[in-house]
């Protein structure tokens, strides 16, 4: 059986860094999303007798079992591939599984290596580094234009400001087509989310001080408070990292991610595309895991409504978004999507302790009561254990990670997700 490759995943542990500063996110995402992190000079490197790859570096690589390794620039060229990460032995050394396997028996030529990115492409990005589109290389037609804005002020100037010291998010969403960093203003192009009415309402910016209203899709990543306590956007968040998980492929990625420094809360957000049960040809197949919501900076609000721990906690925080198209009208609004899950209390309430690791997959269904399809990647947890970090596990050859997901009720409600990662081979 091949070893799969295609889906990645980053860790703060990987010295990827998040914390109260803008531009973090979007630097996070160019790392995970596009160029992937470079190594070290790779210093020797040979192949064992099971076709495994081990290769020595400068210094530490700061790498995790099951993660995606890229090597280029070797001879024979058939090691230039994807590799899982079978072993870590220690900080410099690394025992890769090849994707495919490796006839040769010595290496000639030592090249470089890297941790591979998920897959995608930079297609646009504004002079001052604030914003980003993203769309997955070698596209199909149902993937998106993935645009990420951290602008703190309106086109103008003026009509819009958000104060630097406030709690740190990018506006967030799809798109079907752009031919520019700013191309949102077309009514006839499809949003996620979207608003018929107001098609830039995702990327607006009205108001200054605690009457400022930026965006509508938000992905929060420095706050003032837990992910389930309330707070106001206005309340400066504290300075430090905040530890993450981020995982996907070309499809779909999802990053769990803590408001504060304490990483035992963190809460999802993701998007791309989902397993569907209709054609997509009708509906496209995106989804969104956001908090949606369209208020100012000085309203308090806790992340227990509406999208704010999505898969979990209750029925309104759960939800996620997706399209809500149909054969006579494509433009409709965004729908409310509820996922299908034994309970609200993933990685929490220890349902299925007995099995080891509880994963189920997460269908969905809309507020029209029409079945969607299933969640990519993520998993709903079955198993009870409090999590500040990415962690590994592997069951018979299925590999997966796990971290921290909010899913039940105040403090108490530290639970998790699972990623599966494919088949080590």
């Amino acid at each position: 059986m091949a070893t799969d490759v295609d889906i990645q995943y980053f860790s703060h542990l990987n010295g990827l860094t998040l914390g109260n500063n803008w531009g973090d996110l979007i630097r996070l995402l160019d790392k995970a999303l596009v160029t992937g992190i470079d190594f070290t000079q790779i210093t020797a490197a040979s192949i064992d007798a099971q076709g495994d790859v081990h290769i020595t570096l400068y210094s530490d690589h700061n790498a995790m079992l099951f993660q995606v390794v890229e090597l280029t620039g070797f001879a024979p060229a058939s090691f230039n591939q994807k590799y899982r990460i079978k072993g870590v032995p220690n900080t410099t050394q690394l025992i890769l599984k090849p994707h495919a396997a490796i006839a040769e028996t010595s290496i000639t030529t030592v090249g470089a290596g890297k941790l591979a990115s998920l897959g995608y492409e930079i297609i646009f990005r504004d002079t001052n580094d604030v914003k980003r589109v993203y769309r997955a290389k070698n596209p199909t037609a149902q993937h998106p234009f993935i645009r990420v804005d951290e602008s703190l002020t309106s086109p103008d100037g003026t009509t819009g400001v958000y104060t630097s010291t406030y709690a740190k998010y990018a506006m967030v969403g799809l798109l079907e087509h752009m031919e520019h960093i700013d191309d949102y203003e077309n009514p006839d192009v499809l949003q996620l989310p979207f608003d018929p009415a107001d098609p830039a309402k995702n990327w607006k910016i009205t108001g200054t001080g605690t009457n400022c209203v930026r965006g509508w899709s938000r992905w929060v990543w420095a706050r003032s408070a837990e992910v389930y306590q309330n707070t106001s956007e206005s309340s400066a968040p504290s300075n430090g990292n905040r530890a993450f998980t981020l995982c996907g492929n070309t499809d779909a990625f999802y990053i769990n991610l803590s408001l504060t420094t304490n990483g035992a809360y963190k809460r999802v957000y993701g998007t791309g595309l989902f397993k569907t049960s209709q054609p997509a040809s009708t509906n496209p197949n995106w989804f969104i895991a956001t908090y949606l919501v369209n208020q100012s900076a000085g309203t308090t609000y806790g992340y227990a409504s509406i999208g704010g721990t999505p898969f979990g906690s209750n029925s309104n925080a759960s939800k996620i978004f997706a399209t809500n198209s149909n054969l006579l009208n494509r433009l409709m609004p965004t729908i409310e999507c509820i996922p299908i899950v034994y309970n609200y209390g993933t990685g929490n309430s220890g349902s299925f302790n007995a099995t080891s690791p509880a994963a189920l997959e997460i269908p969905f269904f809309d507020t029209n009561n029409t079945l969607r399809g299933t969640i990519a990647h993520c998993l709903y947890s079955g198993n009870n254990a409090v999590i500040s970090e990415t962690q590994v596990m592997i069951a018979e050859n299925s590999m997966y990670i796990r971290d921290a997901s909010h899913s039940g009720t105040g403090a108490g409600g530290a639970g998790h997700v699972y990623y599966y990662l494919g088949e080590l081979g």
